[in-house]
């Protein structure tokens, strides 16, 4: 636990296994219901190719006490993450952002916000584009057309509750602590995602020379092909195309750990898959 600017964040570190540079350090930026210990496993995969892992608890997830509700925005979010940053010592050290679903929005807004504190990000079935059904130019239906059960139901088919017992155990744990400590900001946030388009800020981050890859599971259906698309258009490129569903950092975070660190150990622009 620390205080960032007199505000309580939990948080989970793990450090990089040694590899005889300095230690490169990523921010990892969970979901919405869940918090750091539901990717454990994610971050150790992360820190065995060599990087420091800190995975902070968003303000009303986890150990983190809530945001006033009528605070709870996108900005306030990328407010926190800078202030955890610097109170542990990273103003001025750019850190590398990754960020799964409700968290790639987050990181995307710290990396349009706060562009300095930032070495690159990793979107992640993310939640940044605004639409959620594409068939053709002409044809699209908005995240703001989306019932809120469609979300929750995509939800439960698509986390690992039942096939992967070892992540089960910590994710409905995090979820029932969520319920219990904090569900009106479970509430508002989820507005918040139902009203996300943050196709202007990526815009503005690709200006700004930030490198972002994008990575989208080919059966995730809470994140829709149409919103990965968006945000691919929106920052210029192309985007990673994996097997899996919405919960695969979480099902299988090796796969998760070695492609996060090709993409940050790779070329500049993240060497990535054309969209099928």
């Amino acid at each position: 636990m620390c205080r960032a600017n007199g505000r309580p964040i939990s948080y989970g570190i793990v450090e990089g296994a040694p590899t005889g540079e300095t230690a490169r350090t990523i921010v990892l930026i969970h979901g919405w219901a869940l918090a750091h210990s539901s990717y454990g496993r994610a971050a150790q995969q992360l820190a065995a190719h060599g990087f420091d892992v800190l995975v902070p608890d968003l303000p009303g997830f986890g150990g983190s006490p809530d945001l006033p509700l009528r605070r709870v925005s996108l900005d306030s979010f990328a407010r926190v993450i800078s202030h955890f940053l610097t109170e542990l010592g990273y103003a001025g050290k750019p850190v590398h952002l990754v960020g799964h679903s409700f968290g790639g929005a987050v990181a995307a807004q710290v990396a349009h916000d706060y562009p300095a504190m930032v070495a690159s990000v990793v979107l992640v079935d993310s939640v940044s584009g605004a639409t959620w059904t594409r068939e053709d130019e002409a044809a699209e239906r908005l995240l703001t057309d989306r019932p809120l059960w469609d979300w929750g139901v995509r939800l439960v088919q698509e986390f690992p509750f039942g096939g992967f017992p070892g992540a089960a155990g910590t994710l409905l744990r995090d979820l029932g602590r969520n319920v219990a400590w904090h569900l009106p900001s479970l509430g508002a946030v989820a507005g918040l995602i139902r009203r996300s388009d943050l196709r202007g800020q990526l815009e503005k981050i690709a200006s700004a020379d930030v490198p972002v890859a994008v990575v989208w599971a080919e059966g995730d259906r809470v994140i829709t092909r149409a919103s990965f698309e968006d945000q691919c258009r929106a920052l210029g490129c192309q985007g990673t195309v994996v097997e899996g569903n919405h919960g695969w950092p979480i099902a299988d975070p090796s796969s998760f750990g070695r492609l996060v660190a090709d993409l940050l150990e790779g070329p500049r622009a993240a060497p990535v898959s054309q969209p099928a």
